[in-house]
């Protein structure tokens, strides 16, 4: 059988030399451009996503707020078997706030720019 895996790469690796390289006789034509020109976007990146993964991105919104509803009505009944400690001393609590505070301003500002930018 080692024979034949042999046999099968050497014949597919005279193929490939012999054959000609079809993409020396294309036009150069811009995939950037024609994807711009398409959409009408100026941004490719955001072109690529209105036009191909904008479903996707949707029906994965759909999918997950369907989970986070289930998990939410499944749980609904349920109380904690154990307390929650939060934290007490006043300069963790200003850390913890002041993390959630950049974290909130980085997320928005990637919402808004992200999407301008690749």
């Amino acid at each position: 059988m080692k024979w034949v895996y042999l046999a099968a790469g050497m014949a597919l690796f005279v193929k490939i030399l012999i054959m000609p390289n079809p993409a020396a006789e294309w036009e150069e034509v811009s995939i950037v451009d024609t994807i711009v020109a398409d959409t009408g976007v100026p941004n490719a990146v955001s072109g690529i996503i209105f036009r191909n993964r904008v479903y996707d991105t949707i029906f994965e919104v759909v999918v997950f707020t369907i989970a986070v509803l289930g998990v939410g009505f499944l749980l609904a009944n349920e109380t904690p078997t154990e307390t929650v400690y939060q934290f007490s001393d006043r300069p963790s609590i200003i850390l913890a706030r002041l993390g959630a505070t950049i974290s909130a301003i980085v997320s928005i500002e990637l919402a808004i720019r992200g999407h301008l930018s690749p």
